[in-house]
This record gives structure tokens, C-alpha cells and sequence, in this order.
């Protein structure tokens, strides 16, 4: 291979490609990026950890030790709950009810939104504001603590996480809704576990604590290598004799995607068709149609994925980084292993 490219990945919450459907006219669905109400915001402060709970760092962050009690097995499974195109698992927040969150590899940091946050009764520290990095943008944060975050028999306790201080408002006046975006991010096991296994074959999740991944149980299998860049699970693709990295994101509802400049490099500035629909493109950073976005699907005749190369492949390019999600990744056994850095794809 001549050359090597390498997308920009930004450090917080990478994407929710979360699809929703609009109907009526398109004024009533203009979409806007709001601020936390103020009274909402004051909730957010009245949780507060004070100064002489919490230790500073240098640069203005958070020294925080987060506690891990997996099960004693080393090992756990837990129901997938595949919807609308991400997958869900149910997790129990400072002792609550149940509640299903996406689990996304495609972003860093697990994020809630400034109403869950209340809800469940988070620690904020609202000295610290991150501004978050999502596809569609750049909006403002406040970190936080969960005390206690539950999947299954394995619990954590002060696990820190980034509450949305901007809210995407979608039409006006009684047909005014809020998108909302709360995920749990993949530094949750990449810290934690030696590897993940999303099974979309079987609807099943399984982390691994102690015991390294065991290997592959389907008849078919693909291996390739999986780096953590900027707090994400990437891997390479190759297109003649190019590669480039791409996030493993289970996130994205989209298949492949192709950053913007990699499309150029790799003479695909124009050309292709352009992608409609009456839907919006959802995620940190504010929210897009299609059209708006500018997505459009190229078709490379041979494309390397996953160590092998796949003929007629259809690529999105479309904003932010190259990515692998859901459209492609639900076909199969997906496993990150953390400790061998490599990507296991299993299936038949």
C-alpha cells in the first residue's frame, strides 16, 4: 500500500445516527438547537459534588477512580435489545427501575441528557465543561458522576459521564418536540473488560472480565486488527492501495461510511447519487436531513473490510469520520477484543 489516511476522531461523543421519521410540512419541522432551561440548569447545580469531594487535575479535568465489580464468573451476558437500527441494554441508574440505553462504540463518553441527569439523580461538577464533538457538530457539556450504573449481575460505582447542556428541538409551538440522546459509551468496557461481543445474530451482549475472548463459534469468520484511538475502537479499510481507519460504530443505523476527504483522496469528490427521505439524521451536535447533510453512496467495485475484500460495496459519504455501523454490523458476531486488539467478525 502507497499511503496511509487517517480521519480526524474527535475525543467525545463521536455519533448517534438515530432515524426519525417526519410527516406534515416542513416548516412545522424546522429543527433548532436549544440551551438547558435555566431552571434545569439549577437542578444541575443543586446536584453538585462539592470542591472537597473531588480532586482536579492540572488541566482543568476530573482525577476520578471508577470502581468495577463484575460478576464472579468473569464473564456475563445480557439481552440485546435491537431498535430502530442501535442496540439497547437495560441498566439500572443509582439503584432505579431498569431502563434501556444505546450502547455506543462509536462514542467515547457516556452521555445523558440534562433531564435524565436529574432524574437519576447524577453528580455534576459544573466547573468542568467539556464542549462535545458529534458528526453533525459541536455542542456544550457539564461532566458528572453516576454513583452507581448496573448491567446485569456486574455494577460500577463513580462512573464518570458528560450531560448534554443543548437540547434539538424539532418543529414549533404544540407540534414542538425534543430529540432526546442518552448512550453509555465504549470507555464503559474498554476500561473494564478484556473484550465485548455484540451478537446480533443471537440479540446478546457479553463482556468479558477476567477471562480472555475464547474464540469464534460460528462457522465463518473474519479477524482484522482494532486500535483505540482517541478513546474509540477503529480498524482499516482498503480501497486499491489506499487504507484508511474507521470507527467501529454501533451508534451509526448507516453502513459504511466514508469521510469527506478520504471520498476525495480518493477520486470521489463528486459522482454517485444522492440519498432523500423524510427523516432526520439525529445525534450530538444537533440533527440534519439526508439532503441537508449532503449524503450521497458511491459503489467501489472491491472494498477491504474486515480482512477480506468485499465486491460491489456501497459506501455514505456524509459528515464526520469514516465509520462501520449498524446497516453492515448487524449481519453478524461482532467482537472487540481489547486485550489482542483484534476485531472478530463471526457468522453462519
Amino acid at each position: 500500500m502507497n499511503s496511509l489516511l487517517f480521519t480526524s476522531i474527535p475525543r467525545m461523543a463521536l455519533t448517534v445516527a438515530a432515524m426519525t421519521v417526519l410527516t406534515g410540512c416542513a416548516d412545522s419541522f424546522a429543527v433548532k438547537n436549544e440551551a438547558v432551561p435555566a431552571e434545569l440548569q439549577n437542578q444541575l447545580h443543586a446536584q453538585a459534588i462539592s470542591a472537597s469531594e473531588i480532586k482536579m487535575t492540572a488541566k482543568g479535568g476530573m482525577s476520578i477512580r471508577t470502581h468495577s465489580v463484575p460478576p464472579p464468573e468473569g464473564v456475563l451476558k445480557v439481552p440485546m435489545h435491537y431498535e430502530r437500527g442501535v442496540p439497547y441494554l437495560k441498566v439500572s441508574l443509582n439503584g432505579h427501575k431498569p431502563k434501556k440505553f444505546m450502547l455506543d462504540t462509536g462514542a467515547a463518553n457516556s452521555v445523558f441528557d440534562a433531564e435524565q441527569a436529574v432524574e437519576y439523580g447524577l453528580r455534576t461538577v459544573p466547573q468542568v465543561r467539556p464542549t462535545m464533538s458529534g458528526v453533525l457538530g459541536k455542542e456544550p457539556g457539564m461532566a458528572a458522576l453516576i454513583p452507581s450504573l448496573q448491567i446485569g449481575t456486574w455494577r460500577l460505582e463513580n462512573l464518570p459521564c458528560i450531560i448534554r447542556m443543548q437540547r434539538t428541538a424539532v418543529g414549533s409551538g404544540i407540534l414542538k418536540e425534543h430529540l432526546g440522546i442518552s448512550l453509555l459509551g465504549v470507555n464503559l468496557v474498554s476500561r473494564h473488560c478484556k473484550y465485548l461481543t455484540l451478537d446480533f445474530l443471537e440479540d446478546e451482549v457479553e463482556f468479558g472480565f477476567t477471562r480472555s475472548f475464547p474464540g469464534p463459534v460460528r462457522k465463518h469468520m473474519h479477524k482484522a486488527g482494532l486500535s483505540m484511538k482517541h478513546g474509540v475502537p477503529t480498524t482499516l479499510l482498503k480501497y486499491g492501495k489506499l487504507s484508511w481507519e474507521a470507527v467501529v460504530d454501533s451508534g451509526s443505523v448507516f453502513g459504511v461510511q466514508l469521510d469527506r476527504r478520504v471520498a476525495e483522496v480518493l477520486g470521489y469528490r463528486n459522482g454517485g447519487w444522492n440519498v432523500g427521505g423524510n427523516y432526520l439524521i439525529t445525534g450530538v451536535g444537533g440533527a440534519q436531513t439526508p439532503k441537508d447533510a449532503n449524503v450521497r453512496v458511491l459503489e467501489f467495485n472491491a472494498l477491504g473490510l474486515f480482512g477480506s475484500y468485499y465486491p460491489f460495496a456501497q459506501v455514505d459519504v456524509m459528515p464526520g469520520p469514516s465509520r462501520l455501523g449498524t446497516y453492515l454490523l448487524e449481519d453478524y458476531r461482532v467482537t472487540l477484543d481489547f486485550e489482542h486488539n483484534l476485531l472478530w467478525v463471526e457468522w453462519g
